[in-house]
Formats: C-alpha cells, structure tokens, sequence
C-alpha cells in the first residue's frame, strides 16, 4: 500500500529565514497543510467541523529536520496512520522534496474534539471506521525506525 501523498506544494518567499532556507515554523505549516486532505477524505476535516460541530485538534507534533529546503522547492507530505484510539490517532510524516528525498519527519497525535465544549470526544463510527480502515492499509509498510523515538543528543 502506498501511503497518502498531498499534493504538491511550493515555499513561500515569505517562509525562507536568513539563512537562506526555510524557517523551522513552516516545516509544521507544510506538514499542517499536508493533512488537511488526508483528514477531509476521512471525514474529518472542515466540511466535517461545518456540518457536524467536530473537528481534530494536535495534542502534540515533533518534527525531525533532515534537510534544508530553499525557494522554489515543492513538496508533498505523506501521512501514515499507526494506532486509532476512541478518542485520538497517532500518525507519521514524510516531507518529500520533489526530487525524492526526505527533507523532514513529523509525528503526531491527533484527538478528536466535540466543539459544544470544547472537549475531546470519541469518534463518530463513521470516521473511526474510516481512520481504521487507513491505519489497515498503512499496517502494509514498514513502520519508521524514528517513530517513537526519544529525543537526546550524539556524543
């Protein structure tokens, strides 16, 4: 099974520090604007919040840089379901350059939120069943040696 692709996106002017490349804030605002599809073909994006006063909130995201990026890259994120909880899922990112090489991971945990409070809330079944569904599919692929990882430093 071949994991989620987002559609391509550009950088920014805007997103690029001075350094020379792309500021670590937007990393998360590619991998942000990566998932949203993911998560409306699941039922669980705006439409979704609209229609039904639910929608997903991060309860925590870590990002590992591996490469820089620089104007007028595109990329697309891919996203991995790996657990599905009644109230929250837990996925990975990839930031895929054009070119094919991986510029960062990302890993998160997402809940699931009923807006009337707002307060964490179990999945409708619908939604359940369809992130169960992904996480089946993506139990195809290997999961990533840097998911669940500690943080720590080399020496």
């Amino acid at each position: 099974m071949t994991l989620y692709l987002s559609p391509p996106m550009e950088l920014k002017p805007d997103w690029i520090d001075y350094n020379g490349h792309l500021n670590m804030a937007y990393y998360g605002v590619l991998f942000d604007l990566g998932l949203e599809p993911f998560q409306e073909g699941l039922g669980l994006g705006e439409s979704y919040m609209t229609a039904e006063a639910h929608t997903t909130y991060t309860a925590e995201f870590r990002i590992r840089y591996l490469q820089e990026l620089h104007l007028g890259a595109k990329v697309r994120t891919s996203v991995r379901v790996l657990d599905v909880g009644p109230k929250a899922y837990h996925y990975a990112q990839e930031l895929i350059h054009e070119d094919g090489w991986v510029a960062a991971t990302g890993e998160g945990i997402s809940l699931h939120i009923d807006q009337s409070g707002p307060r964490v809330a179990p999945y409708k079944p619908e939604q359940k069943a369809a992130l169960e569904a992904a996480m089946a599919l993506h139990a195809a692929t290997e999961v990533p040696d840097w998911v669940g990882a500690p943080m720590r430093i080399r020496k």
